[in-house]
Parts: structure tokens; C-alpha cells; sequence
């Protein structure tokens, strides 16, 4: 009795070469190029996103300097919309990466004379308050100053 089973090869019953066809390669290369196809616009977007997101916390980083500044030194300190790429807190000017731009929302009191918008802490940590949008492409991130204490929130 046979303990082995044998297969009828067509090919003569020759073993075939270990590798790849060039079709099975094409066949690969196309599906990892649809792949990345797909993929990399989302990658674009999620950089542009953490882009934001990383000038968003600058900016809050920089409000929230602005009032202990402010609290420590007895004086008022200025957080100024330059304009939609640029602004300035105390003595430090800022410039937004990429194509993200920025918005200013204040009260009348937070314009000054030449139409720069400001959100101004004062000794006792109040502000002026107002919203700092931050967009690109769609996506907006905003920060929120609340007036009467001066705390500064991330808000989306």
C-alpha cells in the first residue's frame, strides 16, 4: 500500500522555480500605488490639521503669557492681531506656518486707532476679551478669552 499520494503535474511533474511572475508584480505595484493614492491626501490634511493645532496652542500659550505678564508687572499687556498671518504679544511678533490665517474678534475697546485688533489683560488679570479663529482650508480652530476673569479656552 503506497503512504505517499502523487499528483499528475502537467508540466511533467517537475518541480516549478521558487519566485514571482511579472504579472503578480504589476499586480502588486498597482495596488500599492491606488494605496498610496488614497491615502496620501489623507496625510495632507492630518498635517495641516496638526498644524493648526500646533499654532493654536502657541496662541493660547501666548494669551495665557500675556496675563501673568500682566499680574506680575502690575501693567497692562497687549495680545495684537498684526494681521491675518502675524501677531504680537508683548515684545515678541509671531508668524502663522503654511497657509493658515488668522482672525480677531473684539469688543470696540479692543480696536485701536490705526484698526489693529488687541485683547488687552490688565494688572488684576480681567481683559478685554474676545475670539482668536484660526483657518485653513475649511478648518477652523477658535480661542476664546473671557473677559471678565481673562482665563483663555481652546474651544473648536
Amino acid at each position: 500500500m503506497p503512504t505517499s499520494r502523487t499528483s499528475t503535474r502537467l508540466d511533467g511533474g517537475r518541480p516549478r522555480d521558487a519566485g514571482f511572475t511579472l504579472i503578480e508584480l504589476l499586480v502588486v505595484l498597482v495596488v500599492v500605488a491606488l494605496v498610496a493614492a488614497v491615502v496620501a491626501p489623507s496625510l495632507s490634511a492630518a498635517t495641516g490639521l496638526s498644524r493648526m493645532n500646533n499654532e493654536r496652542r502657541a496662541v493660547v500659550s501666548a494669551l495665557r503669557e500675556a496675563r501673568a505678564q500682566a499680574i506680575v508687572t502690575g501693567r497692562s499687556v497687549d495680545f495684537t492681531a498684526v494681521d491675518a498671518a502675524r501677531w504680537r504679544s508683548g515684545d515678541s511678533t509671531h508668524r502663522l506656518s503654511g497657509s493658515l490665517t488668522m482672525s480677531v474678534d473684539v469688543p470696540p475697546a479692543g480696536i485701536d486707532d490705526d484698526g489693529l485688533r488687541f485683547i488687552r489683560f490688565f494688572a488684576d488679570g480681567r481683559s478685554t476679551g474676545g475670539l482668536v479663529h484660526l483657518r485653513r482650508d475649511g478648518a477652523a480652530r477658535t480661542v476664546r478669552v473671557d473677559w471678565m476673569t481673562g482665563h483663555v479656552r481652546q474651544t473648536q
